[in-house]
């Protein structure tokens, strides 16, 4: 055993100086670029922490619609040509063809080129051809046009998002640094014209607000004028629109957070409380995989919004607050919950084809989903021996401990 703990000993110590080591390389690349934009290290500890991370996001969200609008991912289905079915991959303003391990295979059956202009196949209107059955030969003109139509108006309420995208992100990220005297001076000027700080604040949250109002219009509009079919079959949204699902999530949560913030909408001390708890914890701890295994899973829904929306990412809040407020009720009904939804799981991960049979969206979804379901066993392990081990930060009792009352039992909110 002494053996055992030598080693362990040893072993943190050799990553705690490689870990010292890589930071001080990191600070002197910091400290090099600020020196090049006259900025001193001593002026990041003036920078405010929450309107700093949510332009972070800002930036995050602005190269996500870049990516978005790039890409042939908005739109599948099977379209028809000369009776012959082909898999359409569409973006907003063209279309390419062919199975998903080549995707520009057979775009020259529909256009000369390897990617087809949307505006061009509306154009090019076949005589219409059917089968003794009825079933049509080609893809009608009309769904095209259907498509461009959707695709242009998407398009413009993308770019003119980036307006107010780009402008939320460079007023947070300005007010953040407030106190940095490159800023300040920006500010005083400002103030100067009659803006006072208040002013400044609604500003900043209505930019945020017109970049949520641009995400959702574009998505509703999207989703609402597109074809229903492209000729057989119908339609699926697809990646490109998962990473608007994606950067609407991130608007939504950062967002808020922000005009919380600003608008002094919330009342930080549970915030520092559980924190403050979190940092308690020993790091060799079953409560604090506890912790780290929430935060991955809790990061992991959030990118599987780029693929689909679930909904059991609720089961991740609801153990949340049995840690934070040690409310047994709450963990009865995790446990309840998150077993039925592992039966579900189990049935569809049987169900799941080959990755390579799927596109690189479906593929990343569901790797994405898969990581997540395997967690939901862990999770449950471990808040067994979390239970077992009992909360030496807060005098959490263990799981034999019968003494605590019933009143502690039946409370469901302090």
């Amino acid at each position: 055993m002494d053996k055992m703990n030598d080693v362990v000993e040893r072993g943190r110590a050799v990553t705690s100086a490689t870990y010292e080591s890589a930071m001080e390389k990191a600070l002197d690349l910091r400290n090099q670029a600020l020196a090049k934009m006259n900025i001193t290290p001593s002026d990041l500890e003036k920078l405010n922490r929450v309107p700093l991370i949510v332009a972070s996001v800002g930036v995050l969200v602005n190269l996500l619609l870049l990516a978005a609008i790039s890409n042939n991912a908005w739109l599948g289905g099977t379209a028809l040509a000369n009776g012959q079915p082909f898999h359409a991959h569409l973006s907003l303003g063209s279309a390419i063809f062919g199975p998903n391990n080549d995707v520009h295979r057979d775009s020259k059956m529909f256009c000369p080129y390897d990617t087809c202009s949307l505006h061009d196949l509306c154009a090019n209107e076949k005589p219409v051809e059917q089968f003794p059955n009825h079933d049509p030969k080609n893809t009608d003109a009309h769904h095209w046009c259907i498509a461009a139509n959707a695709g242009s108006v998407v398009g413009g309420l993308l770019g003119f998002g980036f307006i107010p995208g780009l402008a939320a992100t460079a007023l947070t990220f300005m007010y953040a640094g407030k106190e940095i005297p490159q800023f300040a001076a920006i500010f005083q000027k400002v103030e100067a014209t009659g803006l006072r700080e208040d002013v400044q604040k609604y500003i900043v949250c209505g930019c945020w607000a017109c970049l949520w109002a641009f995400m959702i219009a574009a998505m509703g509009i999207y989703s609402a004028m597109i074809p229903d079919t492209l000729g057989w079959g119908p339609v699926e949204l697809q990646f490109s629109f998962g990473l608007l699902r994606f950067s609407l999530m991130l608007i939504s949560i950062f967002g808020g957070i922000l005009v919380s913030h600003l608008l002094d909408l919330w009342i930080a001390d549970n915030v520092t409380e559980a924190y403050t708890e979190f940092a308690a914890t020993k790091f060799f701890s079953w409560k604090k995989a506890l912790y780290y295994e929430l935060l991955i899973q809790m990061a992991l829904y959030l990118l599987l919004t780029i693929y689909m929306v679930d909904w059991t990412l609720l089961l991740v809040i609801l153990v949340g607050y049995y840690l934070d407020a040690k409310v047994k009720n709450f963990k009865l009904m995790y446990i309840v919950l998150v077993s039925i939804s592992l039966l579900f799981d189990i049935m569809r991960y049987a169900a799941l084809p080959s990755f390579s049979m799927m596109n690189g969206g479906e593929s990343f979804g569901n790797f994405i989903w898969t990581i997540i379901f395997l967690l939901k066993p862990l999770i449950l392990t471990t808040i067994y021996f979390y239970e077992k081990e009992g909360d030496p930060v807060t005098g959490f009792a263990k799981m034999e401990d019968l003494t605590r009352g019933m009143a502690e039992n039946d409370e469901i909110a302090e």
